[in-house]
Protein backbone atom coordinates (compact mmCIF):
# COMPACT_ATOMS: atom_id res chain seq x y z
CA UNK A 1 0.00 0.00 0.00
CA UNK A 2 1.50 3.29 -1.01
CA UNK A 3 0.61 6.57 0.59
CA UNK A 4 -1.23 9.00 -1.66
CA UNK A 5 1.01 11.72 -2.94
CA UNK A 6 3.87 9.34 -3.76
CA UNK A 7 5.00 8.43 -0.24
CA UNK A 8 6.92 5.27 0.52
CA UNK A 9 5.11 1.95 0.43
CA UNK A 10 4.70 0.08 3.72
CA UNK A 11 7.40 -2.52 2.97
CA UNK A 12 9.95 0.24 2.28
CA UNK A 13 9.11 1.98 5.54
CA UNK A 14 9.31 -1.30 7.47
CA UNK A 15 12.72 -2.07 5.97
CA UNK A 16 13.90 1.40 7.01
CA UNK A 17 12.67 0.87 10.58
CA UNK A 18 14.29 -2.57 10.76
CA UNK A 19 17.53 -1.01 9.50
CA UNK A 20 17.58 1.38 12.44
CA UNK A 21 15.53 4.39 11.22
CA UNK A 22 13.20 4.51 14.21
CA UNK A 23 11.66 7.78 13.02
CA UNK A 24 10.32 6.08 9.88
CA UNK A 25 7.78 4.21 12.01
CA UNK A 26 6.01 7.56 12.45
CA UNK A 27 4.92 7.33 8.81
CA UNK A 28 3.12 4.06 9.52
CA UNK A 29 1.58 5.53 12.66
CA UNK A 30 0.25 8.50 10.70
CA UNK A 31 -0.99 6.28 7.90
CA UNK A 32 -2.91 3.82 10.11
CA UNK A 33 -3.75 5.59 13.39
CA UNK A 34 -7.15 6.94 12.34
CA UNK A 35 -8.28 3.67 10.73
CA UNK A 36 -7.16 1.66 13.77
CA UNK A 37 -8.86 4.10 16.11
CA UNK A 38 -12.10 3.89 14.12
CA UNK A 39 -12.06 0.11 14.25
CA UNK A 40 -11.14 0.11 17.95
CA UNK A 41 -13.94 2.55 18.73
CA UNK A 42 -16.51 0.49 16.91
CA UNK A 43 -15.32 -2.68 18.60
CA UNK A 44 -15.20 -1.22 22.10
CA UNK A 45 -17.84 1.52 21.94
CA UNK A 46 -15.67 3.69 24.16
CA UNK A 47 -13.48 6.61 23.10
CA UNK A 48 -10.87 6.15 25.84
CA UNK A 49 -10.70 2.39 25.37
CA UNK A 50 -10.31 2.91 21.62
CA UNK A 51 -7.48 5.38 22.17
CA UNK A 52 -5.75 2.94 24.53
CA UNK A 53 -6.26 0.01 22.16
CA UNK A 54 -4.88 2.04 19.26
CA UNK A 55 -1.79 3.10 21.21
CA UNK A 56 -1.18 -0.40 22.56
CA UNK A 57 -1.56 -1.83 19.06
CA UNK A 58 0.92 0.63 17.54
CA UNK A 59 3.45 -0.08 20.30
CA UNK A 60 3.00 -3.84 20.03
CA UNK A 61 3.37 -3.67 16.25
CA UNK A 62 6.59 -1.68 16.57
CA UNK A 63 8.00 -4.16 19.08
CA UNK A 64 7.09 -7.12 16.86
CA UNK A 65 7.95 -5.55 13.51
CA UNK A 66 10.87 -7.92 13.02
CA UNK A 67 8.45 -10.85 13.15
CA UNK A 68 6.19 -9.82 10.26
CA UNK A 69 6.67 -12.33 7.45
CA UNK A 70 5.00 -10.54 4.54
CA UNK A 71 5.87 -6.86 4.66
CA UNK A 72 3.11 -6.01 2.18
CA UNK A 73 0.55 -7.52 4.59
CA UNK A 74 1.18 -4.85 7.25
CA UNK A 75 -2.45 -3.55 7.29
CA UNK A 76 -3.83 -7.05 7.89
CA UNK A 77 -1.11 -7.83 10.43
CA UNK A 78 -1.65 -4.68 12.51
CA UNK A 79 -5.43 -5.12 12.34
CA UNK A 80 -4.94 -8.63 13.72
CA UNK A 81 -2.94 -7.20 16.61
CA UNK A 82 -5.75 -4.72 17.35
CA UNK A 83 -8.42 -7.42 17.26
CA UNK A 84 -6.36 -9.64 19.58
CA UNK A 85 -5.84 -6.77 22.01
CA UNK A 86 -9.59 -6.09 21.98
CA UNK A 87 -10.39 -9.77 22.56
CA UNK A 88 -7.97 -9.82 25.49
CA UNK A 89 -9.56 -6.68 26.92
CA UNK A 90 -13.04 -8.12 26.52
CA UNK A 91 -11.94 -11.48 27.94
CA UNK A 92 -10.71 -9.68 31.05
CA UNK A 93 -14.21 -8.20 31.16
CA UNK A 94 -12.78 -4.72 31.37
CA UNK A 95 -14.09 -3.39 28.08
CA UNK A 96 -16.13 -0.29 28.93
CA UNK A 97 -19.11 0.41 26.71
CA UNK A 98 -21.20 3.44 25.96
CA UNK A 99 -24.95 3.24 25.91
CA UNK A 100 -26.71 4.68 22.90
CA UNK A 101 -27.83 7.58 25.09
CA UNK A 102 -24.19 8.32 25.92
CA UNK A 103 -23.30 8.20 22.22
CA UNK A 104 -26.04 10.71 21.42
CA UNK A 105 -24.99 12.94 24.32
CA UNK A 106 -21.38 12.75 23.14
CA UNK A 107 -22.47 14.22 19.83
CA UNK A 108 -22.85 11.10 17.68
CA UNK A 109 -24.42 12.53 14.58
CA UNK A 110 -24.50 10.13 11.66
CA UNK A 111 -24.54 11.90 8.31
CA UNK A 112 -27.92 11.95 6.63
CA UNK A 113 -28.39 12.03 2.88
CA UNK A 114 -30.01 15.27 1.71
CA UNK A 115 -32.71 13.41 -0.17
CA UNK A 116 -33.57 11.02 2.65
CA UNK A 117 -36.10 11.98 5.31
CA UNK A 118 -34.53 12.73 8.66
CA UNK A 119 -34.58 9.76 11.00
CA UNK A 120 -35.92 10.24 14.47
CA UNK A 121 -33.61 9.80 17.42
CA UNK A 122 -35.52 6.65 18.33
CA UNK A 123 -35.01 5.25 14.82
CA UNK A 124 -31.27 5.95 15.06
CA UNK A 125 -31.17 4.30 18.47
CA UNK A 126 -32.89 1.20 17.07
CA UNK A 127 -30.57 1.05 14.06
CA UNK A 128 -27.54 1.26 16.34
CA UNK A 129 -28.96 -1.51 18.51
CA UNK A 130 -29.45 -3.65 15.41
CA UNK A 131 -25.86 -3.03 14.27
CA UNK A 132 -24.50 -3.71 17.76
CA UNK A 133 -26.38 -7.00 17.89
CA UNK A 134 -24.77 -8.36 14.71
CA UNK A 135 -22.12 -11.07 15.11
CA UNK A 136 -18.64 -9.51 15.35
CA UNK A 137 -17.36 -10.52 11.92
CA UNK A 138 -20.41 -8.98 10.24
CA UNK A 139 -20.47 -5.87 12.43
CA UNK A 140 -16.76 -5.26 11.85
CA UNK A 141 -17.07 -5.60 8.07
CA UNK A 142 -20.20 -3.43 7.96
CA UNK A 143 -18.55 -0.70 10.01
CA UNK A 144 -15.42 -0.69 7.88
CA UNK A 145 -17.57 -0.32 4.76
CA UNK A 146 -20.21 2.19 5.84
CA UNK A 147 -18.62 4.08 8.72
CA UNK A 148 -14.95 4.03 7.73
CA UNK A 149 -15.95 4.20 4.03
CA UNK A 150 -13.40 1.62 2.91
CA UNK A 151 -13.67 -0.12 -0.44
CA UNK A 152 -14.18 -3.89 -0.58
CA UNK A 153 -10.53 -4.26 -1.58
CA UNK A 154 -9.34 -2.08 1.33
CA UNK A 155 -11.47 -4.07 3.78
CA UNK A 156 -10.05 -7.30 2.38
CA UNK A 157 -6.48 -6.02 2.80
CA UNK A 158 -7.18 -4.67 6.27
CA UNK A 159 -8.79 -7.88 7.53
CA UNK A 160 -6.59 -10.25 5.55
CA UNK A 161 -9.52 -11.80 3.73
CA UNK A 162 -10.32 -12.44 0.08
CA UNK A 163 -12.59 -9.81 -1.50
CA UNK A 164 -15.18 -12.53 -2.08
CA UNK A 165 -15.36 -13.17 1.68
CA UNK A 166 -15.81 -9.44 2.32
CA UNK A 167 -18.63 -9.39 -0.24
CA UNK A 168 -20.26 -12.43 1.37
CA UNK A 169 -19.98 -10.95 4.85
CA UNK A 170 -21.44 -7.62 3.75
CA UNK A 171 -24.35 -9.32 2.01
CA UNK A 172 -25.02 -11.45 5.08
CA UNK A 173 -24.70 -8.42 7.37
CA UNK A 174 -27.17 -6.42 5.27
CA UNK A 175 -29.66 -9.31 5.26
CA UNK A 176 -29.37 -9.70 9.03
CA UNK A 177 -29.71 -5.96 9.51
CA UNK A 178 -32.84 -5.82 7.35
CA UNK A 179 -34.32 -8.76 9.26
CA UNK A 180 -33.57 -7.11 12.60
CA UNK A 181 -34.89 -3.74 11.36
CA UNK A 182 -38.14 -5.38 10.25
CA UNK A 183 -38.40 -7.04 13.66
CA UNK A 184 -38.08 -3.64 15.31
CA UNK A 185 -40.64 -2.05 13.01
CA UNK A 186 -38.08 0.14 11.29
CA UNK A 187 -38.95 -1.24 7.84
Amino acid sequence: MEESGGGLADPEIIRAVLSGDVQAYGQLVERYRARLFGLAFHLSGDYDAAADLTQETLIAAYNALDRIRDLSAFPRWICGILRNKFRNLRRRNCAPTLSLDQLMEAGFDPPAADSAPAASEEDLRQVMECVESLPGKYRETLILRYVEDLSYKEIAEFLGLPVTTVTTRLNAARKLLVKKAKGCGLL
